[in-house]
């Protein structure tokens, strides 16, 4: 495995990409594929990992063709449909779950969230992390949850 390089940039809004995907395509990503493409050029195994807030799904295809090897998508920002239609199988994510979700949350919805989004997004493959940000406003016993329910889908096998 290669080294990876991490880049966070908030490209999305609730409803889409910041500058609109036009021009995110016209202005933004000749200089992603650009920076990237020197990075690769110095490092042939060199994998480039990448955070993005917002929704970005329409744009995710452009960012792997810029040289990305793993994006940072929001759950909610982005739904899992659209998730599901446009990475599974092509663009290995780290989803981020819903951190909206995890204070307020029962037990049973934690696992039920964690357990949706690990069975829809599931190939042998691989291609799937998932991410849990627990803020200050997570109960104690909600942390407890989420790390369970972690543990439990960890080795899903559908």
């Amino acid at each position: 495995m290669g080294n990876i390089t991490y880049f966070g940039d908030d490209l999305g809004m609730q409803k889409g990409i910041a500058i609109g995907q036009e021009r995110w395509r016209k202005y933004l990503k000749p200089c992603y594929k650009k920076l990237y493409g020197m990075i690769k050029a110095k490092k042939q195994d060199a994998l480039i990992y990448m955070h993005t807030d917002g929704c970005i799904w329409e744009i995710m295809p452009d960012l792997v063709e810029c040289g990305v090897n793993m994006i940072n998508p929001q759950y909610r920002a982005n739904g899992l449909d659209n998730l599901v239609r446009v990475c599974k199988g092509k663009i290995p994510i780290n989803l981020d779950l819903d951190r909206q979700l995890f204070p307020f949350a029962t037990r049973s919805e934690i696992f039920d969230h964690v357990g949706e989004c690990v069975k829809a997004m599931y190939l042998p493959q691989g291609g799937l992390g998932l991410n849990a940000e627990l803020n200050y406003e997570v109960p104690l016993e909600n942390i407890v949850a989420v790390l369970d329910a972690l543990e439990k889908y960890r080795h899903y096998k559908s």
